[in-house]
């Protein structure tokens, strides 16, 4: 076995033991399906699903499983099985348990119940994702459906029979002694990066307690806007109730919401090492975009591409998938920076659809997309592979005549490798000169 910063490597010969402390029922599979859904994806759901399925089976099991049975079950490759795993991990429905034993290595997974819902919305950090990726309408219509039922009141007096009235009571009896543990699903927050203590210190104008009670919450602003100790506590002083002391959520999100995101100084420590894989770009467009999203933070590079280049508004959807994106850690922010206008001036696209970004987002992570020369390969290799389709449809004697894409034009690029085709164009040759007059901030 391997270990790494990102997860654990295995092959799927490994054994696969699940165990739940009870029984997962269809309502909580329903939940799971409605509330976590929407930000572990479709995927990890299938996966949760299948390990519930398959626990009565499991039982006492003479023959080893390994974990060939999930990836064949679900069409599913091992790396995009850890992927899933790992976020039903950090959304708390799976606990991941390793060993070695006799044949070799083993992997114990420890099914969760999905919160109850009155607890699902209270606990910030999940129902803060489910805002996110459902906006305000569906969350508040889930929200409803897991709210009371029927009349909101029943008038008159309450006749309902008492125990003692219709059961005898049976004190000689002896109930066997079977203790049951019950642990529902809570994400597990990682604060190793952010020093809760500290930061509670800097805050001014509410006691410990009620900076405690906001604990979950108050990290997940700092996941989510990436903003340190100093400058959360900023923010949160800002919030606090003169006359009740309080933190007022809603403030601290507005607050947040309203700071331009600042870029990362680039320090020695924080440089990869060079990418000897990574072929050069020779193209004068392709190397100007590519200097722009290494020197541009995301956020500010999307509030240019819509205002200026677009002549739009930025969207309150399209900051949150920004955001979701730099959050995951999955993709670089120079990465984000060519997918956002990838989606927006090569597609053509009037908005960020979240949707399609996490497709493209998904597919550039597994195919281990890491700088902005990969990301424009990427999009060639994608929109050759598009076009050839398109050629084959027409038979027959039926020429279509190709359409160069948008955002690659069908001369040399001037890449260092095989067979690669330009990647220019005169209208983003125009729209990047625009880009060059970017301010940012280190």
């Amino acid at each position: 076995m391997t270990k790494n910063d990102e997860t654990i490597e295995f092959h799927p010969s490994a054994g696969v033991f699940l165990k739940s402390d009870h029984l997962i029922t269809h309502d909580d599979l329903e939940r799971v399906f409605n509330l976590y859904t929407p930000f572990v994806g479709a995927t990890s759901y299938a996966v949760y699903h299948l390990l519930v399925n398959e626990l009565p089976f499991t039982t006492n099991q003479m023959q080893r499983q390994d974990h060939n049975f999930i990836i064949d079950s679900l069409n599913i490759s091992l790396p995009n099985f850890v992927k899933c795993r790992r976020r039903l991990e950090a959304a708390g429905l799976i606990k991941t348990f390793y060993e070695k034993d006799a044949i070799g290595e083993v992997y114990g997974y420890r099914l969760l119940t999905p919160l109850s819902a009155d607890k699902f919305f209270k606990e910030k950090l999940l129902a803060g994702l489910l805002y996110k990726f459902v906006g305000e309408a569906r969350y508040l219509q889930l929200e409803r459906r897991y709210d009371v039922q029927g009349q909101d009141e029943l008038s008159g007096a309450d006749i309902s029979a008492r125990f003692l009235q219709v059961f005898q009571h049976q004190n000689n009896s002896n109930l066997p002694h079977t203790p049951l543990t019950y642990q529902e699903a809570s994400p597990q927050v990682d604060t190793s990066d952010f020093q809760f203590d500290d930061f509670s210190e800097m805050v001014r104008g509410a006691k410990i307690e009620e900076v405690k009670k906001h604990r979950n919450f108050l990290v997940a602003m700092h996941l989510t806007y990436g903003v340190n100790e100093t400058t959360l506590a900023g923010v949160v002083n800002q919030s606090v109730t003169l006359d009740s002391h309080e933190i007022n959520e809603s403030d601290v999100q507005r607050l947040l919401r309203q700071q331009t995101p600042q870029k990362k100084a680039v320090t020695a420590s924080t440089m990869q090492e060079p990418k000897t894989d990574v072929p050069e770009i020779k193209n004068a467009e392709a190397r100007a975009l590519i200097e722009i999203a290494n020197t541009t933070a995301a956020q500010d590079f999307l509030i240019y591409v819509k205002n200026t280049l677009k002549n739009g508004l930025v969207l309150k959807k399209e900051r949150d998938v920004v955001d979701y994106l730099i959050a995951q850690s999955t993709l670089s922010m120079p990465v984000v920076n060519v997918l956002v206008h990838y989606v927006l001036i090569g597609l053509q696209n009037e908005s960020l659809q979240p949707a399609l970004v996490t497709t493209i987002a998904d597919s550039w992570t597994q195919n281990r997309v890491d700088s902005p020369e990969k990301a424009l390969i990427q999009i060639q290799q994608h929109q050759k592979a598009n076009q050839e389709r398109q050629e084959k449809r027409f038979t027959r004697g039926n020429k279509q005549e190709k359409v160069t894409p948008k955002f690659v034009k069908q001369k040399d690029a001037g890449i260092d490798t095989k067979n690669e085709e330009s990647l220019q164009d005169g209208t983003v040759a125009a729209a990047l000169a625009k880009l060059k007059n970017i301010k940012t901030k280190n």
